[in-house]
């Protein structure tokens, strides 16, 4: 009889060992949804966030976490581009963490229903609007990626790239009225749209070496009042954004005191870049 228990306690007990080792195995899966048919690929579904040309990689939003895909070609990386806010499927190797390597011999799939992507990561401030979806424009100058008709893609000053769509109402006068062509330095104002997307209002030839070329302007809505920490934290559309107030930043509209900066107003913020870095340089009540 004791031998009959001692067999029953051990197969209860490898069994629950196999049950633990099948959790902690789900637990560790992190954001790929399923294997792919080349050993070790997994499959990841995301909103393309942006694309990085010179890297040849995209960072998605997948399972509200931030992935970065590398090894895209050329055709991948153009793709894309023209494809920032779409959800697309990738088939990828994890290198480590959240990085991950396009599988070679397979191409990005474009989500068939493609609707907005809810980011269970972000909290809303109780003063925050209801809609997650800040709106706000952008404005900087960069080269032209890619053009095709009613779309644009231009690179911007921190080595990412921004896509906007363009409609009888974009101003390209300077341009008699079609949308330059790609290695073109331009300066543009882009508003976003309740969708997250991006539109142009505006695209004007720039000049080399001017001053504010390293310069973003944003118009936008702050998530979060002003720390020690001296970050300031916004977003446009629903795309968030955090930067570091510079010691010497206007902050006129604020009495010059960074803590004045407060949760849901809508600023001016102006953020040059050194590389991919930046610094807050002004913040200004866009209501003036």
């Amino acid at each position: 009889m004791k031998k009959i228990m001692r067999i029953r306690f051990q197969s209860i007990f490898v069994c629950g060992i196999g049950f633990l080792m099948m959790i902690l195995f789900t637990a560790c899966a992190g954001v790929a949804s399923t294997t792919g048919t080349t050993p070790g690929a997994t499959t990841i579904t995301g909103r393309v966030v942006s694309v990085n040309t010179a890297q040849h990689s995209a960072i998605l939003n997948a399972n509200g976490q931030q992935v970065t895909v590398s090894g895209l070609t050329d055709q991948e990386v153009t793709t894309l581009q023209a494809q920032v806010g779409k959800t697309y499927t990738l088939q990828v190797t994890q290198s480590s963490g959240n990085s991950y390597t396009m599988n070679p011999n397979s191409t990005p799939e474009l989500n068939g229903t493609n609707t907005p992507e809810a980011n269970p990561t972000e909290t809303t401030n109780p003063t925050e609007p209801s809609t997650s979806l800040e709106q706000g424009s952008i404005s900087f100058m960069g080269t032209v990626k890619s053009a095709v008709p009613n779309r644009i893609v231009v690179s911007m000053p921190n080595g990412r790239t921004l896509a906007m769509s363009a409609n009888n109402q974009t101003d390209l006068s300077d341009f008699n009225g079609t949308l330059p062509t790609a290695g073109t330095l331009v300066g543009v104002k882009t508003t976003a749209n309740t969708d997250g997307s991006f539109t142009a209002t505006a695209v004007k030839p720039a000049t080399p070496g001017d001053p504010d070329q390293n310069v973003v302007d944003y118009q936008a809505i702050t998530t979060s009042a002003v720390g020690t920490d001296a970050v300031l934290h916004f977003k446009v559309a629903n795309q968030s954004y955090s930067f570091t107030i510079g010691s010497t930043a206007d902050l006129g509209d604020f009495n010059n005191n960074a803590r004045a900066i407060g949760t849901n107003l809508h600023v001016k913020v102006e953020v040059r870049f050194n590389g991919s870095a930046g610094a807050v340089i002004k913040v200004g009540n866009s209501n003036n």
